[in-house]
């Protein structure tokens, strides 16, 4: 008897393209927690464009995610924002503030 046919819709496989970014944004990440900071000074502002474009990218990681029932494609894509987001807040959290 073969699967009933929304089971490979409800398989949500890791895409491994983006495991790279995933690791780097979780050491930067615990770096931050330990204290270590860059050496570089970014304007307020540049850091409010940077937390709104991280949250520009969540919106559109939550927008593929609802798509991706219907095309399992879109699962990368919404995997691939969302690591990039992920990476972009472990930078920024790494900046002197």
């Amino acid at each position: 008897m073969p699967p009933p046919r929304t089971w490979r819709r409800s398989v949500w496989p890791i895409y491994p393209g983006i495991l790279g970014q995933y690791t780097v944004a979780m050491i930067g990440y615990a770096a931050a927690l330990s204290g270590y900071r860059l050496p570089l000074h970014v304007p307020l502002w540049l850091q409010a464009v940077l937390e709104l474009l991280v949250l520009y990218l969540l919106w559109q990681t939550i927008k593929a995610l609802r798509g991706a029932r219907k095309a399992i494609l879109r699962l990368f894509n919404a995997q691939a924002k969302l690591s990039f987001a992920i990476l972009l807040q472990a930078f920024i959290l790494l900046l002197p503030h």
